[in-house]
């Protein structure tokens, strides 16, 4: 298992609007959460993108591109717009072995899952992902990148 940025779990008093998205094998899914400091009150709301294959070995600019506009789209559906000047944190679990030295990066060290796009691994995936919301969504940008295996551990510390 590889180290990760996580050093502690929810208290169930934090508050606030957050973008998630989640790439996985086949889907993508994102969610916006709000968080009502522990009152019972949390609301979550999500959806699946379901990744073309053909982008499974594309281009690393079809893949960030897909993530975006897909992000534009959930956004536009539930009619999310931050106020101007405002960035939405975003927070971003990236199920591929990735190497991190600070909480909003991480270095793909190779592609599982029949991935095979060049020009991604040994490279920041928050940091592309970053510069492909900032030509669509400029609202949003990854303030925390995750793998897999630290969400599940978080999760089943949360009452979400």
């Amino acid at each position: 298992m590889l180290p990760t940025w996580v050093l502690g779990f929810p208290s169930g008093h934090e508050c606030g609007e957050y973008l998630t998205i989640d790439l996985g094998g086949t889907k993508l899914r994102i969610c916006w959460v709000t968080l009502n400091q522990g009152k019972g009150e949390n609301q979550s709301e999500s959806e699946i993108y379901h990744i073309p294959k053909d982008y499974k070995v594309g281009t690393a600019d079809q893949l960030w591109s897909f993530l975006a506009d897909s992000m534009h789209d959930f956004m536009t559906k539930r009619n999310i717009e931050p106020e101007e000047d405002t960035v939405i944190p975003l927070g971003f679990t990236f199920s591929y072995p990735a190497t991190q030295e600070y909480i909003d990066q991480g270095v793909l060290q190779t592609w599982t899952k029949g991935f095979d796009i060049k020009g991604v691994e040994g490279h920041d995936v928050a940091d592309q992902l970053r510069q492909a919301l900032h030509q669509r969504v400029s609202w949003a940008s990854p303030h925390h990148v995750q793998q897999q295996s630290t969400n599940s551990a978080r999760a089943s510390r949360s009452k979400l």
